[in-house]
C-alpha cells in the first residue's frame, strides 16, 4: 500500500511540474519603459488594429514593454496592470525614453527660474528645436516651471505651418496692434541680415512630465511692477531678494531682475537689481550688470527685514579672456548697496 502512495505522489508532481513550468515560462520579464505620446493610445488584445480594445490611455502614461517583435507592435503592461499590444508609433522608443529620463535627473534638486504658463496645444520635444522628436502633445494651458534655456537658428518656414510657426504670426499680429514710436531713418543699402534665433525652456508640467518647449508658446510670469521696468528687454527670469512698506503699509519687493536682449542667443546679458523709493514713490535702479553673456542658472538668496544676514546672489557668465570658461560672482545686497564679493571659475 505505501508503494502505491508513492508511486501515485510521484505521478502528481509529473503531472503538476510542467503545469508549473509553463506558467513560470508565460511570465515575461521586463525589457525596458517607455511612455505614451499621442492623445489617445490604444492597448489592444492583439497586435492587430482591427483586434479588441482593451484600454485607452492619454498621452504620458508610463507603459512596461514586456515584448518587442520585429514589426510595428509592442506587447505592454499599462499602470492598471493589463497585459496588450500598442503600436510603435505611439510611444517613445526604447534610446528616446532614456534620453527624456536624463532630462528629469538633470533638473532634479534644481530650483526653477521662473515660471510661465503654456499655450492652450504646445509640443513637448526631447531638444530644442522645430523638427526634433515630441515628447506629446500638450492639451489646455498649465503652469509649468522654467529650469534653463537653450537657443537654435532660426529656420527657413516649413510648408505646414507647426505650433512653433503659428505662435510666431500670434507674436507678429499683436505688434502690428501696437504703437511703435519711429526711430530716425537708416541706411538700409548693404545692411547685413542678422541671424535670428528661436529659444527654448527647459520645463517641467504639474504632472511632472518634462521636455523643450519653444518660447513663443510660453508666457511668462512677471511680476506687473517688474514687468513695466523691463525698457524693451525680455525677462528671464526674477527674484525678490527682500522686501519694504511704504506709509500705507504696502509691500514692495526688492527685485533682481534677469534680462535678455530679444532674439539673442544668451541666455541673458543685464542684471538689474531695483528697490522702492519711498521718497519718489517709484522703483529705481540701485545696481546694474551689463554686456555680458549670462549663463543660468541663477542662484538668489531672499533675507526679509529684521532677519540676521544680508540678502545675496550668483550670476554665471562666460570669461571675456576666454569664452570656454565659466566666472560665477557672487553679490551681496546691504540697503540699495550691492557689493561684489567673490569671482571663481566654475570647476575649479
Amino acid at each position: 500500500m505505501g508503494k502505491i502512495w508513492c508511486y501515485l505522489i510521484i505521478f502528481s508532481m509529473l503531472i503538476v511540474l510542467p503545469a508549473g513550468c509553463s506558467k513560470l515560462k508565460d511570465e515575461q520579464k521586463p525589457l525596458y519603459e517607455t511612455i505614451t505620446t499621442s492623445q489617445q493610445t490604444y492597448i489592444y488584445e492583439k497586435s492587430v488594429s482591427r483586434s479588441a480594445r482593451i484600454e485607452t490611455l492619454k498621452e504620458g502614461e508610463r507603459l512596461v514593454v514586456l515584448q518587442e517583435p520585429k514589426n510595428r507592435w509592442l506587447q505592454v503592461r499599462t499602470p492598471s496592470g493589463a497585459i496588450g499590444w500598442v503600436e510603435t508609433r505611439d510611444v517613445l522608443n526604447h534610446e528616446h525614453f532614456e534620453e527624456w529620463e536624463s532630462l528629469s535627473k538633470k533638473i532634479k534638486g534644481i530650483e526653477p527660474q521662473i515660471k510661465g504658463t503654456s499655450a492652450e496645444e504646445a509640443n513637448l520635444r526631447l531638444r530644442p528645436g522645430r523638427d526634433t522628436v515630441k515628447v506629446y502633445k500638450m492639451s489646455g494651458a498649465k503652469s509649468v516651471d522654467i529650469f534653463a534655456r537653450a537657443h537654435t537658428e532660426k529656420p527657413s518656414k516649413n510648408k505646414e505651418p507647426s505650433e512653433e510657426d503659428k505662435a510666431d504670426e500670434n507674436v507678429k499680429a499683436a505688434e502690428k496692434l501696437k504703437i511703435v514710436p519711429k526711430g530716425k531713418p537708416g541706411i538700409k543699402r548693404g545692411k547685413v541680415e542678422e541671424k535670428k534665433y528661436d529659444t527654448w525652456f527647459l520645463i517641467r508640467t504639474p504632472e511632472g512630465m518634462v521636455g523643450w518647449l519653444y518660447s513663443g508658446l510660453v508666457t511668462l510670469e512677471v511680476p506687473d511692477d517688474l514687468a513695466k521696468l523691463a525698457e524693451n528687454k525680455t525677462i528671464v527670469a526674477w527674484r525678490a531678494l527682500s522686501a519694504s512698506k511704504d506709509s500705507q503699509g504696502q509691500e514692495h519687493p526688492l527685485f533682481l531682475s534677469i534680462e535678455r536682449e530679444a532674439g539673442s542667443n544668451k541666455d541673458f546679458d543685464r542684471v538689474r537689481v531695483l528697490y522702492w523709493n519711498p521718497k519718489h514713490n517709484r522703483y529705481e535702479l540701485a545696481y546694474r550688470i551689463q554686456n555680458i553673456v549670462g549663463v543660468l542658472p541663477i542662484e538668489a538668496k531672499r533675507v526679509d527685514p529684521g532677519q540676521p544676514g544680508n540678502p545675496s546672489f550668483k550670476i554665471r557668465r562666460l570669461s571675456d579672456q576666454d569664452p570656454n570658461r565659466i566666472i560665477i560672482d557672487e553679490y551681496q545686497v546691504v540697503g540699495t548697496k550691492t557689493t561684489l564679493l567673490s569671482s571663481t571659475t566654475e570647476g575649479a
